[in-house]
């Protein structure tokens, strides 16, 4: 009877490598590059505004919704944490602000990625969730505007607000992963986040002039935040 089983194991055994052509193939190996410094730019909408009135809605006098660019370098300590500063501007649909950010944050991060770099079906892009906490300046300047508005005269190109404090963000990325000679590595990533750069601040300035002199309401308090989408490349 241990004869039959023994011949039987044998067979099942020699059939298999018979049917895979007689070789047997090792199963493919991954290295994984985590590779830690990475350089960005985005296009960012912003919010200036004394009292909200939501997204995409410039209804309400005091806020101006305006478009600008961003520059990110950063660098990844591990898979869960990097640290992250970015500087941003505003060029265009300007009514009454001007504003320029300057932030670092820490930023806490999950991947939601297979870690199993024995197996050929290991991911080749992947998605991670993030946060920004950190601080950093708002800086805004009455504008002249890109439209039919304007600040008022006696605030064109003179500071409305310089708020230096704490802020904060959320988003999410997708990365793509290249194989390069057995080694993976994350290169390319698209994103996009949420950043609130200033939270009632004080200030004591007039805002919109629209053109007729008729707000003349001095506010005491503004507030700075924007939605970011851009691409990082790590190195």
């Amino acid at each position: 009877m241990k004869k039959l089983v023994y011949s039987l194991v044998a067979a099942s055994a020699l059939g298999s490598s018979v049917f895979a052509g007689g070789d047997i193939l090792p199963a493919a190996v991954f290295n994984q590059d985590d590779s830690n410094f990475y350089i960005g730019a985005g296009m960012v909408y912003n919010r200036t505004y004394a009292t909200e009135s939501g997204w995409f809605d410039n209804a309400t006098p005091t806020q101006d919704q305006i478009g600008g660019l961003t520059g990110i370098i950063g660098y990844n300590y591990n898979k869960y944490i990097g640290i992250e500063g970015r500087i941003s501007g505003t060029f265009w649909q300007r009514d009454y602000a001007d504003l320029k950010t300057y932030s670092i944050f820490l930023k806490p991060q999950y991947r939601f990625q297979e870690d199993d770099t024995q197996s050929d079906e290991y991911d080749d892009a992947y998605v991670t969730v993030y946060g920004l906490v950190g601080f950093g300046n708002s800086h805004v300047e009455g504008s002249g505007g890109d439209n039919t508005y304007s600040a008022w005269p006696d605030v064109i190109g003179q500071e409305i607000m310089s708020e230096t404090g704490f802020q904060w963000g959320l988003g999410i990325s997708y990365t793509f992963v290249d194989i390069d000679d057995g080694v993976r590595k994350n290169t390319w990533s698209v994103f996009v986040d949420y950043t609130m750069t200033a939270n009632d601040a004080d200030i004591n300035s007039r805002l919109y002039d629209y053109g007729n002199g008729k707000d003349t309401t001095v506010y005491h308090k503004l507030s700075t935040d924007g939605l970011t989408v851009g691409i990082t490349y790590t190195f």
